[in-house]
């Protein structure tokens, strides 16, 4: 299928009223969906509790889930269902608009969150699930006026990745300087490979790059300046972080800004050994390996503009979130212990072992199949950016829109930082606005925030 394959299984859009109307996927909702569970034994009597999510990829995840609740003692059957990506959003806000919403389902944090917490969808966890397992920094990405509703399930990172094959025949080391990364680039271009690809026409993934750089441009005191209000976009250090990003547009590919339409060219690219580097996030490298199974691949921090220590960026993906409004009781108090056991170590180990994703369980760990994954899973740990800046920041998480929401339209509220790094990151590639220029345009987006009062 691969003709069919949904783009982007990880694609993480902006909420969930920003894909498409509504409207346009009809009542049924069900268009673009698999199959349920599948996989999992059916058991006699037991309440039957619908999951939904956008990652297909998880399905025998939540096969396994249901064996093991029954292990202990939780009778429950497990219908999961995935849809695509792209349709996802739109798809589930009918539903759950109409009452016909799933028992539990995938939720886009942040913003997302909010607004189903705001407008009564989803029921608050606090008291019933135990979320003392969840790292605090996730956590914060699924709570609304101090309670939570949804478990992280999914911590995504992002980083340099290059094709081993490509540098070693050039003879050609893992940069540690960000003068040695543009120095490589050149010698690459120079050689005529091109030394990295981008995708023009997906700025989601433009918006995830500049944070990546950021990410070692920006210190961690300065990240928490920003979220305290002490300092804003206009700050020396992000617009380091621009003019670093702006940097990389001698090495692009020819007619990047018209690449991304396949919504895997850089991945192929990076495969295929027609370039060196891609900046992009683990939630890929499934795809690059599909591409070409023999490709020797590597990752690596994107090094300090200013010789500082490099920083891993991450964002929290999204929280598994409960129906509030469940009307029959044992369904209800079924679909209460499947979110309950989603906050277990167990969980998170089981995550883990099948998307090769870091959990953000505490404990948890990515098994060494995914060494990739480990190596980030440590980075993480030791050498994280914190508190976030970009996407899933408070700075990306605008106050909800309920009345959008509930109308099934798009929003007219503000948007969120990483939106903004979305709508100028091809200008500035393009040198059509300067770094300082562009950081104005983002600060002056984000009134919202640093003029509210609370």
């Amino acid at each position: 299928m691969e003709g069919a394959r949904p783009r982007r299984r990880h694609k993480p859009l902006r909420t969930l009223i920003s894909v498409c109307a509504a409207a346009a996927f009809g009542a049924a909702g069900l268009a673009g969906c698999s199959g349920g569970s599948g996989g999992s034994t059916h058991i006699a009597g037991a309440p039957t509790v619908s999951v939904w999510s956008w990652r297909s990829q998880d399905k025998s995840m939540w096969n396994t889930v249901q064996s093991d609740l029954a292990a202990q003692g939780v009778k429950v059957n497990i219908d999961f269902r995935s849809i695509n990506p792209t349709s996802y959003d739109a798809i589930l806000q009918t539903a759950m608009n109409g009452g016909k919403g799933p028992d539990i389902f995938y939720d886009r944090a942040g913003e997302g969150t909010q607004t189903y917490a705001a407008a009564g969808m989803i029921k608050a966890l606090d008291g019933s699930v135990d979320t003392s397992t969840i790292a605090s920094s996730a956590l914060a990405t699924a709570q609304y006026q101090g309670k939570t509703y949804g478990v992280p399930f999914a911590i995504q990172t992002m980083a340099v990745f290059y094709n081993k094959s490509v540098l070693s025949a050039h003879n050609l080391s893992v940069p540690t300087t960000w003068s040695a990364f543009l120095g490589d680039m050149q010698k690459l271009k120079s050689a005529g490979i091109t030394p990295m690809y981008v995708m023009g026409v997906q700025p989601w993934m433009l918006g995830l790059q500049i944070d990546t750089i950021g990410a070692s441009t920006m210190s961690n005191d300065f990240t928490a300046q920003l979220v305290a209000k002490k300092a804003n976009y206009t700050g020396a250090p992000y617009v380091q972080t621009l003019t670093a990003f702006q940097q990389l547009a001698p090495y692009l590919e020819p007619n990047w800004q018209a690449t991304g339409s396949a919504d895997n060219e850089q991945e192929t690219a990076l495969a295929l050994g027609r370039c060196g580097f891609i900046i992009d996030g683990i939630f890929d490298t499934p795809e690059i390996t599909s591409v070409n199974p023999n490709v020797q691949l590597g990752q690596f921090l994107v090094p300090s503009p200013n010789g500082g220590q490099p920083k891993l960026d991450w964002y929290a993906d999204g929280d598994i979130s409960l129906n509030a409004k469940i009307a029959d009781s044992a369904e209800a108090a079924a679909a209460a212990k499947v979110v309950a056991f989603t906050a277990t170590p167990t969980f998170g180990d089981l995550f883990s072992s099948v998307a090769g994703e870091i959990s953000p369980v505490k404990g948890s760990k990515v098994p060494a199949k995914y060494p990739l994954a480990v190596q980030d899973a440590q980075w993480y740990q030791s050498q994280s950016v914190q508190p976030i800046f970009g996407i899933r920041s408070p700075m990306d998480t605008p106050p909800p829109n309920v009345a959008a929401l509930k109308a099934n339209k798009s929003p007219a509220a503000s948007d969120g930082v990483w939106t903004d790094e979305q709508n100028l990151a091809v200008q500035l590639l393009e040198g059509k606005v300067t770094p300082t220029q562009m950081a104005a345009k983002v600060q002056s987006q984000l009134g919202w925030y640093y003029n509210a009062t609370s």
